[in-house]
C-alpha cells in the first residue's frame, strides 16, 4: 500500500507539475540542498556573524554536514535501493545522480541545517519552506521517490535536534 502511494506521488509530482517554470525553479533548488552550498553557508555564518552564539549556529551546521553524510552514506548502503530513473523508464529526469537513492541527502542536510539555523536566528520559518522546496525538487527531478526524501527529512530534523542538544 505504501509502495502504491509512493508511486503515485511520484508520478503526480514528476509528471503531474511539469511546467517549464518548474523545469527551471527546480534545479535551483536542489542546488540549495547540496552539501557544497549547505557548507558554504554555515562557513560564511561561522566568519562573519560576531555574536558567538549564531557563529555557533554555523559551526554546528558544518558539525550536522559532517554527521548527515555518514549517516545517510550508511544507510544509503545498507538499504540499497536504486533510484526511480533506473527502476522507471517513463519518468521525467533532469539530472544525473550515482549511488542509491534512500534516503535523501539533500533533504537530510536541508531539514538539519533548517533546524541548527532555527535555533540561532530569528524568523527563520522560512528556511523549513525552502527546505521543503528541496525535498520537493528532488522527486520532481526524478532522482527521489517522495518516501526517500521523507525518510531524509525525518533524518535531518532528527540530527539537527540531536547535534543542537549537545551545546
Amino acid at each position: 500500500m505504501l509502495a502504491a502511494i509512493d508511486m503515485k506521488l511520484l508520478y503526480f509530482i514528476n509528471k503531474g507539475l511539469s511546467c517549464r517554470a518548474l523545469d527551471v525553479l527546480m534545479p535551483i533548488m536542489t542546488f540549495f540542498g547540496s552539501g557544497e552550498f549547505i557548507f558554504t553557508l554555515a562557513v560564511v555564518i561561522a566568519l562573519v556573524f560576531r555574536k558567538k552564539e549564531k557563529a555557533l549556529g554555523g559551526l554546528l551546521t558544518l558539525a550536522g554536514l559532517t554527521v548527515s553524510y555518514y549517516v545517510v552514506t550508511a544507510i544509503k548502503d545498507l538499504v540499497g535501493k536504486p533510484r526511480p530513473f533506473v527502476s522507471l523508464t517513463d519518468i521525467n529526469v533532469f539530472i544525473a545522480e550515482k549511488g542509491f537513492s534512500f534516503p535523501s541527502g539533500h533533504a537530510t542536510i536541508a531539514f538539519m541545517a533548517a533546524f541548527i539555523l532555527s535555533r540561532y536566528f530569528k524568523n527563520t520559518f522560512w528556511l523549513f519552506l525552502i527546505a521543503s522546496l528541496i525535498a520537493l525538487s528532488r522527486v520532481y527531478l526524478g532522482v527521489h521517490y517522495p518516501v526517500d526524501v521523507i525518510a531524509g527529512s525525518c533524518i535531518g530534523l532528527a540530527l539537527g535536534y540531536g547535534i543542537s542538544k549537545l551545546v
